[in-house]
């Protein structure tokens, strides 16, 4: 019964619909749920999902968003895309699993999947609601740092030495390396942990690039400007060194690697020229790809009467993964085995790679529908981006960037938890800002909804 503490979640967001909105509700209650209790924290319904916090916090917020703003609703190139990922693995769990399994998967694929994208595309409808979104997940990763900091220094995350005693089955995801704890926070992984703060750094850094930073702040913003007098730098530079720390403190190569390259991509945006310099970039990558593959297979070949590094051998295992699973994949090559029957190699039960796994999941479809997505999400970002007049500074080109920083990451690790909820996220946010007339500047454009929330739920429950 303690599980059900999960509908806490969905008691405030209620509350906070009645009396804030659906937007408000989104920054206030569903982003810290979201970020802040991990996924493997949910509740058994028997004959029902089984949500988590925030699947929880979420539904009340789409109950609305399809009641009021049903007529904003448009079904387009990208709502064609996702309708048939989401059908493809659906039917193909159906098929490996049978109907109860597949049934918790469309409800996770709708509430977690669907459900953040309509977010995205929906409210987050105006150039002020871009800095609040950004700002709120910069600012709760302002408070996860101190807790990355517990973690690396005793070895558990807070979180889960709080309330794991209410989800006997959850598990920390630590993992040593170098002899250092490598932090995951409640992100199950340190590779995903490092995802997820790289993509917040880079919606950190575009903030600074439009002169958010550089504004008075107030509030929450000014109490942490002030108790962090003691560093003799600029505020917004203070928050760039947490944010680097915390990625440092997962000891994750991938996400840094991608790190790199989403950043060359994203301040594609900030040059007079960006048709010049994004010709300069994908050079740079062709280039530095075919020097990368020439290094990695120097790194990971041993030479005579030679031992490979822990690092090395790691490298070398998914390689040699991709071998062992390869027949499993050609024995059900366009349905899969379902999303938790993938038959395992004996000392290879971990699929380090979320494409492959994705595809003996639920077959070579579904890894390919995918990229599909994010190619085109990409491709039309930088077209919308390259209109742009000079001197403005797209944030399409920042979603880009997290787009190549999360398929780089995900070729060394499964996708999961927070990571696949925060890319769809985005992807409903970059439609949002394609579909507006232009990306207005205007910070009077942005209005609580508190006309049209105020009747959200008062008259739903009365």
């Amino acid at each position: 019964m303690t599980r059900y503490i999960v509908f806490i979640a969905m008691y405030l967001s209620i509350v906070m619909l009645i009396k804030k909105g659906p937007q408000e509700t989104f920054l206030k209650v569903l982003i810290p749920f979201f970020l802040f209790m991990p996924f493997m924290f949910w509740v058994n319904i028997p004959g029902l999902p089984d949500p988590n916090f925030m699947q929880a916090a979420i539904l009340p917020i789409l109950y609305i968003l399809i009641r009021d703003y049903r007529d904003k609703f448009k079904f387009g190139r990208m709502e064609i895309l996702l309708s048939i990922y989401v059908v493809i693995r659906v039917i193909n769990d159906f098929l490996g699993r049978g109907y109860s399994d597949a049934q918790n998967f469309l409800f996770y694929m709708l509430s977690t999947l669907i459900g953040p994208y309509m977010i995205g595309k929906y409210l987050i409808d105006t150039r002020k609601m871009d800095t609040a979104t950004a700002k709120t997940f910069v600012l709760m990763f302002m408070f996860m740092f101190p807790m990355f900091l517990y973690e690396a220094k005793f070895w558990v995350n807070p979180i889960f030495q709080l309330l794991s005693r209410f989800f006997p089955d959850a598990w920390s995801g630590l993992s040593v390396r170098w002899g250092l704890a490598r932090t995951a926070g409640t992100f199950e992984h340190p590779i995903l942990a490092c995802i997820m703060v790289v993509t917040v750094y880079r919606l950190h850094r575009w903030l600074c690039w439009i002169g958010e930073w550089d504004k008075p702040q107030f509030g929450i913003w000014n109490y942490l400007d002030k108790i962090s007098f003691f560093i003799p730098i600029p505020f917004k530079y203070r928050i760039s060194i947490a944010l680097i720390l915390m990625a440092l403190l997962t000891i994750s190569r991938g996400p840094w690697i991608g790190g790199f390259a989403g950043a060359g991509l994203a301040m594609i945006g900030n040059f007079k020229n960006k048709k010049l310099w994004l010709g300069i970039l994908l050079g740079s990558f062709v280039l530095g790809g075919a020097i990368g593959k020439v290094a990695m297979e120097a790194y990971t070949t041993a030479g005579e009467g030679e031992v490979l590094s822990a690092e090395a051998q790691t490298m070398l295992y998914r390689s040699v993964m991709l071998d062992k699973y390869k027949g499993y994949l050609e024995e059900k090559y366009y349905t899969g085995w379902g999303l938790t029957t993938v038959p395992k190699v004996r000392g290879m039960e971990s699929v380090d790679n979320a494409f492959f796994l994705m595809a003996l999941q639920h077959g070579i479809l579904a890894p390919a529908c995918f990229i599909g997505i994010f190619f085109y999400a990409i491709v039309s970002q930088i077209k919308f981006g390259l209109k742009s007049p000079p001197g403005n500074i797209p944030i399409g080109f920042t979603f880009c960037g997290v787009y190549l920083i999360c398929f780089i990451s995900f070729a060394t690790v499964y996708m999961g938890v927070q990571t696949e909820p925060m890319l769809f996220l985005l992807l409903g946010w970059g439609e949002s800002i394609k579909n507006r007339s232009t990306e207005i500047n205007d910070q009077n454009q942005f209005e609580p909804t508190s006309s049209k929330s105020k009747k959200t739920f008062n008259y739903v429950i009365s």
